[in-house]
């Protein structure tokens, strides 16, 4: 497993990630268990499964596969506003377009009720965010075999 380094970047709404990347083959799949990531505090056994589970889903072979993980600092107050505020947008959002179309083919007194459905189910599936919640982003990719492939998946350690 080669360490290619550790660097912070600044993503949305100022959320700083500690990113590391690692490129690791089949045959030291199982050292990534052995990885602590201070960041995760007490969480960092949840990390590591979801970084072996995305390792897994990748189905690398013998080929080299580069894996980043981000682990956020807590968020703040204001910046768990502005992702929940997000949240909100996209549940109206889908909300609205599935209202419009079910009306359009169908009638309005079928729409609205579509309309209300999506968007409780979407308040569902869409997380909410709290201040010290810490998000982890853990990205991989493959070269070669049948092209590049990659895998992207994140996680959110309550607090």
């Amino acid at each position: 497993m080669k360490f290619e380094g550790t660097f912070q970047y600044m993503g949305n709404h100022g959320i700083v990630f500690n990113v590391s990347q690692i490129t690791l083959t089949d045959s030291e799949r199982g050292r990534l268990r052995e990885l602590h990531f201070g960041e995760a505090k007490s969480a960092h056994y949840e990390v590591n499964s979801k970084v072996v589970e995305v390792y897994d889903k990748m189905q690398a072979k013998n080929l080299p596969c580069v894996m980043m993980i981000g682990i956020s600092k807590p968020l703040t107050r204001q910046q768990g506003d502005v992702l929940n505020a997000q949240r909100t947008t996209i549940a109206n959002l889908a909300a609205s377009a599935f209202t419009a179309t079910t009306s359009a083919v169908a009638s309005t007194y079928v729409g609205v009720p579509v309309g209300i459905g999506v968007r409780m189910y979407a308040n569902e599936i869409l997380p909410t965010y709290h201040a010290g919640d810490v998000l982890v982003s853990i990205e991989a990719q493959v070269n070669g075999g049948i092209g590049p492939q990659r895998s992207f998946s994140t996680l959110i350690i309550k607090t």
